[in-house]
């Protein structure tokens, strides 16, 4: 991915940081603009000013979640190549770095994306669809975590009430705790119509919930995660980003069990057992597989996060070959010696 110039943008809520570089790494020009349409209009109008050709342009900046996204759909619509990638990226890429301010980050941006040029992709905005699925689901979550707040804080009382009259609390807070209850029962309504429309525009959703273990929250995570099965390439990429595949862990004779890496999607990580509690209730061939694996010693943990792998692996074969998923144990015959 070679260009004529780099620039690397640091993002804030309200500010936009940008240096612009050459070919050679050399500084060019630096500046701030508004994270609005028009100061990102008006940082472009800059960059035309400086005879820099747009076609000839790659952008770097972090993935800040909404801070970011006015200026990836922005970027597009003039048709600038820019890259997304994570803030430890590039902190753990530069090697041992002092100070830091917004200017500095900036730098460091435009010579991450010259430097590793070869090796970086362009990155593209998921859909309109997917972006509202990821609103929904993370409005879930939410009403999840403040319906558990009230669970905890009720069960706290009744404790307290032995010696305080904290019913009054109580009633209001079940009445609040009853109205989280029926809202999430309406946003969970909302999430499978999304769900639905995006199956019927492309058709993954149905192939996704075929597999036991993968319900409607976990297939909507890993369509927004994937953006739509384009970002990972394979099964292994997707289990290297949830955090469930094994790495080697040696040095010289010294040859430690194979681990998973601390650098995972939490959420993904959090999800998927849920998953994997169902697919061995329900999925007579994991549920040996856990059994026997367990029988040998094996520690149910890693046990079951093997089990995330295969459920990751049986996405991407559904997925690549666009047909549900086919339980080989019900076809199974019985034979007669």
């Amino acid at each position: 991915m070679e260009a004529s110039y780099y620039i690397g943008i640091d993002i804030s809520k309200q500010r936009l940081d940008w240096q612009l570089t050459d070919a050679q790494n050399t500084e060019i020009a630096t500046n701030q603009a508004g994270n609005t349409p028009n100061g990102i209009n008006k940082m472009i109008g800059r960059w035309k000013r400086e005879k820099i050709c747009l076609d000839e342009l790659i952008v770097c900046f972090e993935h800040t979640g909404p801070y970011g996204l006015l200026l990836a759909t922005i970027l597009e619509q003039v048709g600038i190549c820019y890259v997304m990638v994570s803030a430890a990226q590039v902190q753990l890429s530069l090697g041992i770095r002092r100070g830091k301010s917004d200017l500095i980050d900036a730098e460091r941006l435009a010579e991450y994306v010259w430097r590793f040029r070869d090796r970086l992709q362009p990155s593209r905005l998921p859909s309109k669809a997917l972006l509202e699925l990821r609103g929904w689901l993370l409005w879930r979550e939410k009403l999840i975590k403040m319906r558990t707040g009230l669970t905890n804080g009720i069960k706290a009382n009744i404790l307290t009430s032995e010696v305080a009259d904290l019913g009054e609390i109580n009633d209001q807070m079940q009445a609040s705790r009853d109205q989280l209850t029926e809202q999430l029962k309406l946003v969970d309504r909302k999430i499978k119509l999304l769900l639905r429309r995006y199956n019927n525009a492309v058709g993954q959703y149905e192939l996704l919930i075929s597999i036991p273990g993968i319900g409607p929250v976990i297939a909507g995570w890993l369509l927004v995660y994937t953006e739509g099965f384009t970002r990972f390439d394979n099964a292994r990429q997707l289990a290297c980003f949830v955090g469930s595949a094994p790495f080697p862990n040696q040095s010289g004779k010294i040859k430690n069990p194979d681990r998973v890496s601390e650098w995972r999607c939490v959420r993904l990580k959090t999800l998927l057992p849920n998953g994997v509690h169902s697919a061995i209730q329900y999925d007579p061939e994991l549920r040996d597989y856990y059994n026997q694996k367990c029988g040998e010693g094996k520690h149910p943990k890693s046990v079951k996060n093997a089990v995330v792998c295969k459920l990751l692996y049986r996405v991407f074969a559904v997925i690549n070959r666009g047909t549900p998923y086919v339980k080989l144990y019900e076809h199974k015959t019985t034979t007669i010696a």
